[in-house]
């Protein structure tokens, strides 16, 4: 059901946000104002194609009283500093298919379609949430036009020109202390597909692959876990498979100001890894990713 990974939205207290990630060198979309729905954002796109791209949504409320009750938790968000607050999906299907499963299992749906000013419209969008299982937002979007004329406007508008090596987004990870209950939701409600099982020091994580990119279901393994006793959450932090040697893209960041450790070996098997913080990037970890060989 789930086609691909559309956008992450990334609430923030300001979009002077956006002026750290122009300063890694990513080229953000202009501010856009979202006529009486109380906010405004800027966007990075990042991605090879139509199938692969994704955009990262740096979203600020700038009038509460015009914001929707369902995506109230933007504003909590960005009031503690930002972070990551819902991941918006394409879908394979009419909109209305896509939501009746999450509907008949208690989701509350708000149906939100954006429209040009000549009343065209530019993407059918709706919200679920309230699901235990899955213990944020999910947006379910669909682009009349097609992800291809999407994709070849955005190029053309110079949305991919950056000067940081971002090829694609590789994963996103999901606190989930019930995985079973987790995984059930996944793959019974939203029809996406496990692809395999890791198990690393103090954790579960299985994952659950979504077009070219990687939904992480992270459990605790066992009472000892730095994961027990934490509730389900999306956690701030993205992972992005980078262009090029990932000593270069470390080295890079760190000349322009962020703090980047050494690359280490992943969690994921043939992986190399390094993170700028959140705290750098208003508030969403960028985990950059090399696969080795």
């Amino acid at each position: 059901m789930l086609q691909r990974i559309d956008h992450l939205v990334a609430p923030v207290p300001s979009l002077d946000a956006a002026e750290a990630y122009e300063r890694l060198g990513l080229a953000l979309t202009p501010r856009t104002v979202h006529t009486g729905r109380g906010t405004a954002n800027r966007a990075a796109f990042i991605g090879r194609s139509a199938a692969d791209f994704v955009y990262l949504e740096l979203l600020t409320v700038e009038a509460p009283a015009a914001l929707p009750a369902s995506r109230a938790v933007y504003a909590d968000i960005a009031a503690h500093g930002g972070g990551l607050a819902a991941i918006a999906f394409t879908v394979d299907r009419p909109l209305e298919a896509a939501l009746a499963p999450l509907a008949s299992a208690g989701a509350a749906i708000d149906r939100a379609g954006v429209r040009a000013e000549d009343g065209r419209l530019l993407v059918d969008a709706a919200l679920a949430a309230g699901l235990s299982a899955i213990p944020f937002p999910v947006l379910l979007v669909d682009y009349p036009g097609g992800l291809e004329a999407r994709f070849e406007r955005s190029r053309g508008l110079g949305r991919f020109d950056h000067r940081f090596p971002l090829a694609r987004l590789d994963h996103l990870a999901v606190l989930a202390p019930d995985l079973d209950a987790a995984t059930r939701a996944w793959v019974d409600l939203l029809g996406l597909v496990v692809a395999g099982e890791i198990t690393a020091p103090g954790m579960v994580i299985r994952q659950l692959r979504c077009g070219d990119a990687v939904i992480e279901l992270l459990a605790p393994a066992g009472d000892a876990s730095p994961l027990a006793g934490r509730p389900a959450a999306l956690l701030p932090v993205a992972a992005w498979e980078v262009a090029g040697p990932l000593e270069a893209a470390a080295d890079l960041a760190r000349e322009r100001g962020f703090t980047c450790p050494p690359p280490s070996p992943g969690v994921i098997p043939g992986t190399r890894r390094t993170t700028i913080p959140a705290a750098e990037l208003g508030g969403v970890a960028m985990q950059l990713l090399e696969y080795a060989g």
